[in-house]
């Protein structure tokens, strides 16, 4: 993997949202260690033109191959900086950018590389400095909080080290927005519920408010560790692929939830906040570091989301048969299930300490499934390699 050669510094990325309807352009600062001077990667990229490739001062535009979603490159320095200009299309079903009235990113399975030049592995991580071209009248949300703006420019304030699908952008006309302090943190984290492309639907304030700041303090006091980012925003969006999708800072749901319904479940809106809500630390602050683990990051968000729900709703039974099968995670239910196994084994304070440990010691950063199991053990004292070797793999 490139992992063993590559070490990612930096991205500066600068996003130019006023080319047209159909595509955008992107210029990307890539600052990158080779361990072997000498040797060759590649970095993805998926755009509709390369426009200007300079690797350490070279202009190598065109020198470069550039096939199958990734660019080429060849005799790297130990210290190295990659300067990308490309143009993107809007996608409108699959990964990437979308703009429906508002532009909102996907950048989850392969979708950053429709958006900027990177490095797409999970434990490929770097801290990425945004900004944004947006048109006039316009407002622009990321992953963290916003630096300054300025004749259009909308300027944010460097992540935490990010994978590059945990990338995360959205920009539209004035929102519908709500602001509450979500949980008492000291600063306080600021949540903001934002609509940039509002039909005009009520928007019921408190209660988004509420359905937000009570699973946060769940997961604070259960894990014993704050929400790590310094702001918590939601934008309910239109035509939105996937019902929800949780990078740092800002997750992106279809606004669809925010519209009444009687076919839902009492549960419903609650469930998707919960565990998209848990995404910032099981995914955010931690993350599994093979694609043939992923269902265990998602058996983990399920687990703690309806354990919560458990605990903050009185009398609410997510796990029960019927209410599960209700629920939109019920698709992670099964994997989720074996984690209750594993607290009926060595309790939940173990399960959450052990998960807790890992999450303190590679803070925003990548673990495998057997860092898991190490540190279960060890919050528990029992040798649980052999319980985990039989019983610890996907469900489905």
């Amino acid at each position: 993997m490139r992992s063993s050669i590559v070490d990612v510094v930096s991205y500066d990325l600068l996003l130019d949202l006023t080319v047209g309807a159909e595509t955008f352009r992107s210029r990307t600062e890539l600052r990158f260690r080779c361990r072997r001077e000498g040797a060759g990667a590649f970095a993805d990229l998926r755009p509709v033109e390369v426009r200007r490739v300079v690797l350490n001062g070279a202009d190598v535009t065109g020198r470069h191959l550039h096939r199958d979603g990734r660019l080429e490159l060849t005799n790297l320095a130990r210290e190295n900086t990659l300067v990308v200009e490309a143009e993107f299309a809007y996608t409108e079903t699959g990964t990437g950018l979308y703009r429906f009235g508002c532009v909102y990113s996907n950048a989850n399975r392969g979708g950053a590389a429709r958006i900027f030049c990177c490095f797409d592995q999970p434990d490929l991580r770097a801290p990425i400095t945004l900004a944004v071209r947006a048109p006039t009248g316009w407002r622009c949300r990321a992953n963290s909080p916003l630096a300054d703006d300025d004749e259009g420019v909308w300027r944010f304030m460097p992540t935490p080290p990010l994978a590059p699908y945990q990338f995360a952008v959205c920009a539209g006309p004035e929102p519908v927005a709500v602001l509450g302090a979500v949980v008492d943190r000291e600063p306080p984290v600021m949540l903001t519920v934002w609509t940039p492309a509002a039909a005009g639907d009520p928007l019921d304030a408190d209660l988004l408010v509420e359905l937000v700041r009570r699973p946060l303090r769940y997961y604070a006091d259960a894990l014993g560790i704050p929400y790590p980012y310094p702001k918590c925003d939601l934008a309910f969006v239109p035509r939105f692929r996937l019902l929800a999708f949780s990078p740092p800072g800002l997750a992106v749901l279809q606004d669809r939830l925010l519209k009444p319904s009687e076919n839902r479940p009492a549960l419903y809106l609650d469930c998707v906040l919960a565990h998209e809500l848990a995404h910032a630390w099981v995914g955010g602050l931690l993350d599994l570091r093979d694609e043939d683990e992923m269902w265990l990051q998602e058996a983990l968000a399920t687990y703690i989301s309806r354990t919560a729900l458990e605990e903050i709703q009185p009398g609410s039974t997510p796990w029960a048969p019927d209410t599960s099968a209700s629920l939109p995670d019920h698709a992670y239910a099964g994997d989720a299930a074996l984690l209750r196994r594993l607290e009926e084994l060595i309790g939940r304070p173990a399960l959450m300490d052990g998960l807790a440990t890992l999450m303190r010691r590679y803070s925003h950063a990548t673990v495998s499934r057997d860092d898991l199991v190490r540190s279960w053990s060890q919050s528990s004292g029992q040798d649980l390699r052999s319980w985990a070797a039989e019983t610890l793999v996907p469900a489905s």
